[in-house]
């Protein structure tokens, strides 16, 4: 039996892949995102109607995401995604996103510019 073990080295930081598109427009406020996210990134605005006359959910602390993808499996409506990050970088500096999309961590880095 060996008396000496390993040295434990930290893994690098994960970085995320992916990034969450909310479709405003499709979301009927059900909460199950909000309730399922394990680490507290999304809550409903409270601020915003859509034309539903729901209040839509948002990213509070879109830096916690860890892509787990909850999000995406339990909504019913499919109002909430992830995907690759080059794909939506396109379209979201081409404008090709429809009315209502929102790609809360690439806002919050338009609102760190201005």
């Amino acid at each position: 039996m060996a008396t000496a073990r390993k040295p434990i080295t930290p893994k690098p930081p994960r970085t995320r892949q992916k990034v969450l598109v909310i479709l405003e427009e499709q979301c009927k406020q059900c909460n199950l995102c909000v309730e399922f996210c394990p680490k507290d990134v999304l809550c409903i605005n409270m601020s915003k109607y859509n034309r539903k006359g729901y209040h839509p959910v948002t990213a509070c602390d879109i830096d916690a995401c860890v892509n787990c993808e909850f999000c995406e499996r339990i909504c019913p409506d499919m109002a909430i995604f992830l995907t690759e990050k080059e794909e939506a970088r396109k379209a979201y500096d081409t404008g090709a996103m429809e009315d209502g999309t929102v790609i809360p961590e690439f806002e919050e880095a338009a609102e760190g510019e201005n």
